[in-house]
Parts: structure tokens; C-alpha cells; sequence
């Protein structure tokens, strides 16, 4: 091999050195953007912000779980009494199990959403370099 082809190679590994820096740096910087994106979008007063009325209706739900509590009466779980008592309680179960499973099934659609966006947003990324 010549010199010129050699000075021919190392250029060319040196523009590809720095066209990968330029990469790298570009894809940290659009990570560290939906890093902080994601993480403003999950503080709870940006959630109460955007969705107020569900907000609410679980506070009040959580609220009406965790402050009732069934009157308990000694020998009464025969009578109508100590019946509505258990069927409060076993609703109050239901509910939590529901509001629980709703939740949880709300959360994973907003962080799969969230997931895709930085999957296609790296995607997009890259396809515009190659």
C-alpha cells in the first residue's frame, strides 16, 4: 500500500470516528430529553393537572376504603345486622382488587406508551444519520 492510501484510510476511519461521536452525543442528549420528559410527565401534580376528574374519583375511593370501617357487634353474624356488615366488607374487597387492577392496567398503557415513544424517537434518530 502507498502513503496516499494509507492518509486515504486514516482519514476516512477519523470522519468515521467523528461521525460516530457526533452519534453518540446526539443520542445521549435525546435520552437524557425523554428521561426528563417521562419524569415531569410522572410528578403527581402533572398528573392531577391532566386528568382531575379520575384523580378525584380514586382519592375519594382510597378515602372511603380507608376511613369506613364496619360496626362490629358480638354474636351478630347471623343476624341482618352482622350480614350487612360482611357484605360492606367483602365489597370494600372487591373494590380495592378493582381500583387496584385499573390503576396498575393505567399505569403499564402510559409507560408502554411512553416506551414506544423513546423506542421510535431513538429509531427516528438513527435512520436519519444512516
Amino acid at each position: 500500500m502507498s502513503n496516499e492510501e494509507l492518509d486515504e484510510i486514516k482519514a476516512k476511519k477519523e470522519e468515521l470516528e467523528a461521525e460516530l461521536d457526533r452519534i453518540q452525543t446526539e443520542l445521549d442528549s435525546s435520552i437524557d430529553k425523554v428521561r426528563s420528559d417521562v419524569s415531569h410527565k410522572l410528578k403527581p401534580s402533572e398528573i392531577i393537572k391532566q386528568y382531575p376528574i379520575p384523580v378525584v374519583g380514586v382519592s375519594l375511593l382510597v378515602g372511603f376504603l380507608a376511613g369506613h370501617k364496619p360496626k362490629r357487634s358480638s354474636g351478630a353474624s347471623h343476624t341482618k345486622e352482622g350480614f350487612t356488615s360482611l357484605l360492606l366488607s367483602e365489597l370494600k374487597k372487591l373494590a380495592t382488587r378493582k381500583a387496584v387492577t385499573a390503576a396498575t392496567d393505567y399505569l403499564d398503557e402510559f409507560l408502554e406508551g411512553k416506551k414506544e415513544d423513546l423506542v421510535n424517537g431513538v429509531d427516528e434518530l438513527t435512520n436519519d444519520k444512516a
